[in-house]
């Protein structure tokens, strides 16, 4: 029996960004002014993570709507990654990207978020736009994967409680699974799940 019904999968989603490490901190440089456009070069290897089922796991009966999901997720990503492309040379200049952040960041504070300056670094649409901006400025190719629900057997002892019978979606910035240059594409997602020592999203 699932954890949780249907409508709730969205409310149930976390994403982060796992690689490169520690982005957020790169974020935090970037919009204190002391990093400048792109801060993420050309050969690092970015990788987008989305989990669905974050406090309850993936029945079977909400398995289409996660493919539904992830379906838009990436769809909308797309979108966002054309339009910086097709979009004039000022849309990818440091000071708008940063304006743009901090605009983010305002928006956030109005809505009374606690610890305001990690979760602004963190932020789903701070490290979409990221991402983004980042595929777009180098013309680079992407691609997304879909796992899941996840076995016991797929995982360690050490996330198999956070990641067991929950859904992963990845997106990296090369043009397929042969070019990231890693045994598996949820490799990096177990060792950020591993590296939160326990710590749910």
């Amino acid at each position: 029996m699932s954890c949780f019904s249907a409508g709730v999968i969205v409310a149930d989603s976390y994403m982060a960004m796992v690689l490169p490490d520690d982005i957020a901190g790169t974020i935090t440089e970037f919009i204190a002014g002391r990093r400048s456009f792109p801060f993420v070069g050309r050969n690092e290897l970015m990788c987008m993570m989305y989990l669905y089922g974050r406090i309850g796991r993936v029945g079977e009966k909400q398995i289409d709507e996660v493919n539904s999901l992830a379906h838009r997720t990436a769809s909308q990503l797309s979108q966002d990654i054309d339009i910086y492309s097709i979009s004039s040379a000022a849309k990818l200049d440091s000071e708008y990207i940063r304006s743009k952040y901090i605009n983010r960041e305002l928006q956030l504070a109005v809505e009374n978020r606690p610890n305001i300056k990690v979760r602004m670094a963190g932020d789903p649409a701070i490290i979409s736009d990221c991402f983004a901006q980042h595929v777009a400025y180098y013309k680079q190719d992407y691609f997304f994967e879909l796992y899941g629900p996840l076995k016991d057997s797929e995982l360690t002892s050490d996330i198999r409680s956070t990641l067991e019978g929950r859904m992963v979606m990845t997106c990296y910035n090369r043009k397929g699974e042969q070019q990231i240059g890693l045994a598996h594409p949820l490799i990096p997602v177990f060792v950020w799940f591993r590296d939160q020592t326990g710590a749910k999203p």
